[in-house]
Parts: structure tokens; C-alpha cells; sequence
């Protein structure tokens, strides 16, 4: 064996002094031993378990009976109208709009398309469509109308245009995957719900990190509102019954806002009793960016300043997750270096690792793949270990530029 020479001491001797023993073990290392235990044991039951709510609730939704959960009853469907904000994105409409008339759904339903700033692009769109589609309507958002959210006042006077007692809210941005997307979002609808949420993806995420951080907060919220805590959406894909919407008097509690339409809103209206939760394949959207990861960014810090005024909050379990995943790694770390030369113990630390890491990321990849997301499993440790950087950065950063969330500031 060479004798290599680190910091005055060999490797050689070092092997050499290497050796496996129940006995002449520090106390730290027991301790460290009986954390990582229990860190470990709490992340491969509470925290795993947390962490596949979204994708065992997808699975029983997919794997119910098709024509029992969807098509009993059809003739109860509710009526919808579907809100289109078109915000310039004329090109994106043509593709939506032949989607959402393609729709196999049992009920009436109706498609308004809220052309914000007037757009004689996106106004020539629905006027080809007009012709042959007579549930095809059309509302207008004034250029001139400053110091207000123009989506929230695009949203209003969709909602005010509606024939249909329930709305679903979209933008001319998204895809619908499936011609069943209508039905599938609805269905909760037809269960006694009057508010839904889906899911809807950003199309173009390139970096294993963003694609981590987009699951894991949709997982936070998707989670909460399916065991009865619902507090958010996402409102690229979202419904609820219409009088929901005067009954609160819009989003009046959230005028000096550009924000809050997806996440005050639906925290004021929703309950245990009222919300339901669209997770299947076909309920999914995707949302297109010209900058995918500028538009996460924006997603996340707007969510972030918004989530300092709502009363109650999900995820607190995925930031437990976080720091019993820490304090394993901690206790791991620790253990082998005061238990050497008695390698025993170290080896069973270090067995710990794959015990505990492949299952979290399994879990992980699983609850992606329920999202529509590709996540590989072998690439979740990292980002996972390192979200909370992430989080503090954002919740550090959301408040900087005031201008982009008071309506008042707006030049």
C-alpha cells in the first residue's frame, strides 16, 4: 500500500488502526445513532407519506371506474362558463380555443374570452370562431384603466358576463391536454363542490431545481386543500359556483393588489365542505413562457408576498420534513466521524443513507409523475436538501419592488 501523507498522519496507519467493535463507543455517537434512527423513521412514515398525498389521491381518481365517476348522472352536469384572460396572446387563443369547443362534456357550457387591453389581434381571433361557434362570447378590458389588477377586473367582468351558474378560470397562455379536461374539472362540481382546483404546470422548466421547487409548492397546497385545508389554487386552472363570487364581493378585500386572485380569493370561499380537488391526467394544464424560469420566479415571489396575509397556511409539514432531513444528515455526519477508528457504527450510518434517501426519492418522483412533471428520481436529493435556501430567498426578496404588487404604485 503507498504511503500517502495527509496532514503529518498516513493512510496507512490510519487503516490500520481501523477496526469493528460493539464496545469503546463515545456517547455522542449513541446519541447521534438514536437521532438519525428516529429522523430517519419519522422521514420514511410522516414525511413520505405527506409527500405521496397528491399522488395516491391522483391514483384513485384514475383508477376509479371511468363511467361511474364521470358519466353517471351526466344529465345533472352543471352548466360552466368557461373565463379565457387573453392578456395579447393572440397566437395562443387560436391554439386554445378549437381545445376547449373540442371539449366532451354532457353539459351546456359557454367560452368568454376577456381580451385585456383591447387587442384587435386577439378580437379578430374570436370573431373567426364566432361563425361556428355560438357559445363563443367576448368582454373587453379598457386600455386606459389604471391603478387596479387588470386580471382581477378582467376576471369580474367575465364572471358579471356569465350565463352559467359556475365559472372555470383560465388564460389564453394555457394548453388543455385532453378533451376531457372540462368534464374531469368539473366533476366535483357535479359531487355537490362549489369551488375546484387543478393544476397547471409551466411548460419549458429546464433545470432539475425549478422543476423540484414547482411540484413541491403545488404539492404544499394540493396537499392541504385535499385533507380539508384548502387555501389556494393556481389561477390558470381553477373554478368556482358563480354566486360564490357576489356573495363575496369579488375581490374586494384584495383591490390594492395585483395579486391574490388565485390565493385570497380562494382562501375567503373555501372550505372543508365546498372544495374539491381535480387531479387526474386529464384535469391537468400546461402554461407557456417566454422565459419559463423568469416566469416560476415571478410565480413564487408574488405567491410569497401574498401568503403574508393569509390566516391559515399549508405546508408546515414540508418544512418539518426539511429540518428532520437536516438533523439526520447532522447526526450522520457527526456519528462517523467521533465513532473511527470503530468503523462499525459508521457503516451502519452510512448504510442509512440509500435506506432513507431512495424511498424520499422515489416519493418525490412519484407525486411529479401524478403532476405531470419529469422528475427523476436520482436527481431529488440535492434540490430537496436544498429548497429552504430557495424559500427564505424568495420570502426575503417578494416585498423589494412594491410597484409589482400595490396597484396604487402602478406607473
Amino acid at each position: 500500500m503507498a504511503h500517502i501523507q495527509t496532514d503529518g498522519v498516513s493512510f496507512r496507519m490510519i487503516m490500520a488502526e481501523i477496526y469493528f467493535s460493539i464496545y469503546n463507543v463515545p456517547a455522542v455517537v449513541w446519541v447521534c445513532l438514536g437521532l438519525a434512527v428516529v429522523c430517519g423513521t419519522l422521514l420514511l412514515t410522516v414525511y413520505r407519506n405527506h409527500v405521496l398525498v397528491c399522488a395516491r389521491y391522483a391514483d384513485r381518481l384514475d383508477g376509479a371506474d371511468e363511467t361511474g365517476r364521470t358519466d353517471a348522472g351526466a344529465e345533472t352536469r352543471p352548466g360552466v362558463s368557461v373565463i379565457v384572460y387573453a392578456d395579447d396572446n393572440a397566437s395562443a387563443l387560436a391554439s386554445l380555443l378549437p381545445r376547449l369547443f373540442s371539449q366532451q362534456y354532457a353539459g351546456a357550457f359557454e367560452v368568454i374570452v376577456v381580451n385585456d387591453g383591447s387587442s384587435a389581434e386577439v378580437a379578430d381571433v374570436v370573431k373567426n370562431h364566432l361563425a361556428t361557434h355560438k357559445n363563443l362570447y367576448q368582454t373587453f378590458v379598457p386600455v386606459e384603466a389604471r391603478n387596479l389588477s387588470r386580471k382581477k377586473l378582467g376576471i369580474s367582468l367575465g364572471v358579471k358576463a356569465a350565463h352559467q351558474p359556475y365559472v372555470m378560470i383560465t388564460s389564453a397562455r394555457c394548453s388543455v391536454l385532453s378533451d376531457r379536461w372540462l368534464r374531469d374539472m368539473t366533476a366535483p362540481f357535479a359531487g355537490g363542490k362549489d369551488v375546484v382546483l387543478g393544476f397547471a404546470g409551466i411548460n419549458g422548466l429546464t433545470r432539475l431545481a425549478d422543476r423540484f421547487d414547482e411540484v413541491a409548492t403545488a404539492a404544499e397546497w394540493l396537499t392541504s386543500a385535499i385533507e380539508g385545508k384548502p387555501y389556494r389554487g393556481i389561477g390558470f386552472n381553477l373554478g368556482y359556483k358563480r354566486a360564490l363570487f357576489f356573495d363575496a364581493k369579488g375581490f374586494s378585500r384584495s383591490l390594492t393588489l395585483h395579486n391574490g386572485d388565485d390565493d385570497l380569493f380562494i382562501s375567503q370561499i373555501a372550505t372543508k365542505q365546498n372544495c374539491g380537488v381535480a387531479l387526474t391526467g386529464n384535469s391537468r394544464v400546461e402554461v407557456s413562457f417566454h422565459n419559463p424560469c423568469k416566469a416560476l420566479r415571478d410565480m413564487r415571489l408574488n405567491h410569497c408576498f401574498t401568503a403574508r396575509m393569509l390566516a391559515a397556511k399549508g405546508g408546515r409539514m414540508f418544512g418539518i420534513g426539511t429540518l428532520l432531513l437536516w438533523l439526520w444528515i447532522a447526526a450522520t455526519v457527526t456519528g462517523v466521524v467521533f465513532s473511527l477508528p470503530n468503523a462499525l457504527y459508521a457503516c451502519v450510518l452510512v448504510g442509512m443513507v440509500p435506506a432513507v434517501s431512495v424511498p424520499l426519492s422515489l416519493a418525490w418522483s412519484r407525486t411529479a409523475k401524478a403532476l405531470g412533471v419529469k422528475l427523476p428520481a436520482f436527481g431529488v436529493p440535492w434540490p430537496m436538501m436544498w429548497r429552504w435556501v430557495r424559500n427564505l430567498r424568495y420570502a426575503l426578496l417578494c416585498g423589494n419592488k412594491s410597484r409589482h404588487n400595490y396597484t396604487w404604485s402602478q406607473k
